[in-house]
């Protein structure tokens, strides 16, 4: 039996534009399947293949293929020509034809992710909709009216990502309630002392998601040998261990390539230690003595709570560590997601919680060794992320509203 030909039971379609967005509805539909088994779900990433919806068992309606632009498609001239080239316009027709093929048979549709794909669902798929604005914040910028209007023509319900936006669309007329950042509700744990060792700071790295992250892990090794530079310098004893939380979809072999004109060489793990969900080590051989920095899969939540800083490059990634209490030290990224707009639009987003350096690996090392340093300023940072995301448990209200709505 297909995914639409059973006409009895009441369906939630699942609609996402990203990766980060795609992770967001996942766990969302493994929130409403405990709290309503009897509905069927659907996934419908309209960027990349989905991988968070399969995760959990949720079917996928339609893939869509990966552009060049990883999902960024406007964030400059050049990815929207690219993408234009690679068959942009081809996919969202298909995305559409199936929006209206769909329309019938589905009772509910949440939209997560900014205005455009709200936009999609509302002309061509027809259903009411809840909508989740993952891509705006009062903290960054006020909706635009054009905005507004749209939510206030197609939305049953708006489920903002921090209680100001929530706030201010209130104010405006609009049906909407802070109920939690889902973002702190896709994080997992198993067992984050694996990862923490006896004694010393934990840094963790994060490159991002999309191929860009293979270029930005260059600049977090830069990083990572000018830090051990000038500790060594400065006659220091502190033991530091260095881990990269390697995003799904991503390969260590392709990342110990990309690394390997810097000097850094590959290592596979041991039976313990893949057990444990790491894929691979980088080794370097200096001066100053032997570098490590171990690299892991599937384990970002242990990961993060067992790391002391995170220096990431990463969106999703950056603001769960930021809520999860870990101070985070950014700079611009090489690829088209983590720009320096994107950055400097996450600090204002994240607050105290991130502090915005240049891309120079004697800046970031600096920066960091200082903070390893102060517990104080970690203990502040920390405090303004949870303030700013929020506590997990949004994705379980939410489910229970779904529930109630589709009584």
């Amino acid at each position: 039996m297909s995914v639409l030909e059973n006409e009895q039971r009441r369906r939630v379609l699942l609609i996402s534009n990203g990766h980060g967005e795609d992770e967001i509805a996942a766990v969302l539909g493994e929130q409403l399947a405990q709290v309503s088994p009897e509905f069927e779900l659907l996934g419908f990433p309209l960027v990349g293949a989905g991988r968070a919806y399969a995760a959990k068992g949720i079917d996928i309606l339609m893939a869509a293929e990966t552009l060049p632009s990883g999902g960024f498609t406007r964030n400059s001239l050049g990815n929207f020509l690219r993408d234009v080239k690679a068959g942009l316009f081809r996919q969202i027709g298909a995305q559409i034809k199936m929006s209206r093929q769909v329309r019938h048979r589905v009772d509910l549709a949440v939209c997560v992710g900014d205005v455009y794909l709200l936009t999609l669902a509302g002309l061509f798929l027809k259903r009411p909709l809840f909508f989740l604005p993952t891509a705006k914040s009062d903290y960054i910028a006020p909706h635009l009216w054009i905005e507004i209007r749209i939510m206030r023509r197609f939305c049953r319900q708006i489920f903002p990502r921090d209680a100001r936006t929530a706030a201010s669309l209130s104010r405006h007329g609009l049906p909407a309630e802070f109920v939690g950042n889902l973002m702190m509700d896709c994080l997992s744990f198993q067992n984050p002392a694996a990862f923490r060792g006896e004694e010393g700071w934990v840094i963790l790295l994060l490159p991002g998601s999309r191929e860009e992250a293979y270029a930005n892990m260059k600049d977090l090794a830069a990083a990572v040998v000018a830090l051990e530079k000038l500790a060594a310098g400065q006659g220091t004893k502190e033991n530091r261990r260095y881990l990269v939380a390697l995003a799904g979809g991503l390969h260590f072999k392709e990342l110990s390539k990309a690394l390997g004109p810097d000097g850094w060489q590959g290592a596979e793990p041991g039976p313990e230690e893949a057990a444990r969900g790491i894929v691979g080590h980088l080794d370097r051989k200096d001066a100053a003595g032997g570098l490590r920095i171990t690299i892991a899969q599937g384990r970002f939540g242990d990961l993060l709570a067992a790391s002391d800083l995170v220096i990431g490059l990463a969106g999703t990634g950056n603001e769960q560590a930021a809520g999860l209490g870990k101070p985070v030290l950014t700079f611009p990224g090489r690829g088209a997601q983590f720009t320096k707009v994107f950055a400097e639009r996450q600090k204002r987003l994240l607050g105290d919680s991130v502090r915005l350096l240049v891309r120079e690996p004697e800046v970031v090392a600096k920066a960091a060794l200082e903070l390893l340093r102060d517990p104080a300023a970690r203990e502040q940072m920390g405090k303004s992320g949870r303030e700013r995301m929020g506590d997990p448990g949004g994705a379980r209200k939410l489910a229970l509203r779904i529930k109630e709505y589709l009584a």
